[in-house]
Order: structure tokens, then C-alpha cells, then sequence
């Protein structure tokens, strides 16, 4: 009991106060790479984004034909760093477009279709996050993963899905 006192103890410490909200971080006697949870506060929206992948922006297209559909047929861009990257700038963009940028996400959802790839996902989603939302980095935001996935298409290796919360403007 005294240990989940402690606990409790630095998450309240350690929170970070934004305009839209609070974020609990995760105690770990490591950092970890996610956060507890996330409380809003005020008039707020919430984003919900579909779960992006690595498609290729400019060779995929959608299937026109349930024979399509069942042989797979869509255009990823590379492995998992290139999809990793292709998914992360396709929630950056979808962001923008809904009037939000990457630093009012609260919560993540990776999907990893080989459980091998969680490293390399981790380190360009560290390295996207370095240079597009710094603040990403420095205060994971809650997260969930799951490995070993079935993906939409068959050279799919990632989706991601975010929630994003956003000041109503006054």
C-alpha cells in the first residue's frame, strides 16, 4: 500500500499543466515511454483520428473491387522506420487540417503487425517527434500498443490512431 502512496505521490508531482488539460505521467523508477492519462479541463474539443498507415500518398489508391480488397491490393512506402514516419506525418497533416497541431495529442494507439518492429517504430516515431513536437518526446503521452496485429494490407507493418484535444476559441 505504501508503494501505490508513493506512486500516487510523484504523479502529482510530476504532472503537466497545458491550456486544454492535465497529463499524468507514468511512474517508473525508469522513464517510460507513455503516460497514465490525460484529464481536460475547460470548452474543449476532442479529435478523434482514424488510424493512419504507411500508404503511399501519391501510388495508393483505394480498392475499386472486392477481388481488389481480397488480393490486398494498395502501396505502402518502405519498412517500418518509412512507415513508421509516413504514419506519424499523416496524423501531423491531419491535425493541421482540423485546426489542431501534434502538441494537443493525448493519447496514442500503435498497431504493430510483427512484434519485432516495436524498437525500430520507437526510435523514428522518438526521432519524428525530436524534430516536428518536442514536447512529445519530453512528456509521453498516454499510450497503447499492440503486436503481432492483422493490418490491412500485406506489406502494412503499422497503424497508429490519436486523440487530440483543442481550446475552444473564446
Amino acid at each position: 500500500m505504501a508503494t501505490n502512496r508513493k506512486a500516487i505521490d510523484l504523479q502529482k508531482e510530476q504532472k503537466v499543466e497545458y491550456e486544454w488539460g492535465t497529463l499524468w505521467p507514468h511512474y517508473h523508477k525508469e522513464k517510460m515511454n507513455w503516460a497514465t492519462g490525460f484529464r481536460t479541463k475547460g470548452d474543449v474539443d476532442i479529435l478523434f483520428l482514424s488510424g493512419s498507415t504507411g500508404r503511399d500518398p501519391f501510388e495508393d489508391g483505394p480498392c475499386r473491387t472486392p477481388d481488389e480488397e481480397r488480393a490486398g491490393k494498395g502501396k505502402v512506402v518502405g519498412g517500418i522506420k518509412e512507415q513508421t514516419r509516413q504514419t506519424l506525418e499523416d496524423i501531423k497533416n491531419s491535425l493541421e487540417l482540423m485546426g489542431a497541431t501534434l502538441k494537443h495529442i493525448v493519447m496514442f494507439r500503435y498497431f504493430l503487425k510483427r512484434r519485432e518492429d516495436v524498437f525500430d517504430m520507437r526510435d523514428e516515431m522518438y526521432r519524428f517527434f525530436e524534430e516536428n513536437e518536442p514536447d512529445l518526446r519530453q512528456h509521453p503521452r498516454p499510450a497503447t500498443l499492440l503486436r503481432g496485429v492483422g493490418i490491412d494490407l500485406p506489406d502494412m507493418l503499422i497503424e497508429i490512431e490519436a486523440w487530440a484535444v483543442v481550446p475552444r476559441k473564446k
